[in-house]
Order: structure tokens, then C-alpha cells, then sequence
């Protein structure tokens, strides 16, 4: 009974840390981040509107939204790997907020 006991407390604790773990969104790709030119081509410019408008309604319910020229598309992608889980964001969705935010970021010089 006790080794029972013991296997459903440690499968429970397994159960419990792997949801709680950081999830990472499958809308950021692995390899290099697309500059804003290259964003500029594969978007339109109402899909840019788009995510802009998902950016602005979903993240601006827990914290206050930083300026897309705050940070270079790399920073914003680091950032958007924890963030589209979090705001529950789908991959469409997610992908469009990206394109926006790396559209508008800062250019590095």
C-alpha cells in the first residue's frame, strides 16, 4: 500500500512540473530570424494590421506593450517563444503577431 502511495505522489509531482514548465510557441522557427524587409514581402500590409490588432487585445490584458522599435526581431522573437503560450495565441495567430512586431522593430546599427 505505501509503495502505492509513494508511485501516485511521484507521478502526480512528474505530472504537475511538466505542465508547469515554460512552453515555447510553434510559430517561432528554429534558424535565423527574417529582417523586417523580408517580413515586408511575405506579409501583407492588412495581415501586418492584423497582427497589430491581436498584439494590442492579447498582450495588453497582463502587461503594459512595449514600442515594436523597443527591441532588434531577434530580441522580439526570444520573447515571443514564452509570450504566444501564455496569451493562449493559436499559430495563426501567433505567426501574424510576430510578423508584425518584426516589421516594426529596431534595426540594428
Amino acid at each position: 500500500m505505501k509503495k502505492i502511495f509513494s508511485i501516485l505522489i511521484l507521478s502526480s509531482f512528474v505530472l504537475l512540473m511538466t505542465q508547469c514548465a515554460t512552453k515555447t510557441s510553434k510559430a517561432i522557427t528554429a534558424g535565423p530570424v527574417p529582417g523586417p524587409e523580408q517580413i515586408m514581402k511575405e506579409y501583407t500590409a492588412a495581415q501586418l494590421e492584423q497582427g497589430k490588432t491581436i498584439w494590442q487585445s492579447s498582450c495588453n490584458k497582463c502587461h503594459k506593450l512595449f514600442d515594436p522599435g523597443s527591441r532588434t526581431p531577434e530580441k522580439w522573437n526570444n520573447v515571443l517563444k514564452r509570450m504566444i503560450p501564455r496569451a493562449k495565441l493559436n499559430m495563426d495567430d501567433g505567426k501574424l503577431v510576430r510578423a508584425y512586431l518584426i516589421a516594426n522593430a529596431k534595426t540594428e546599427k
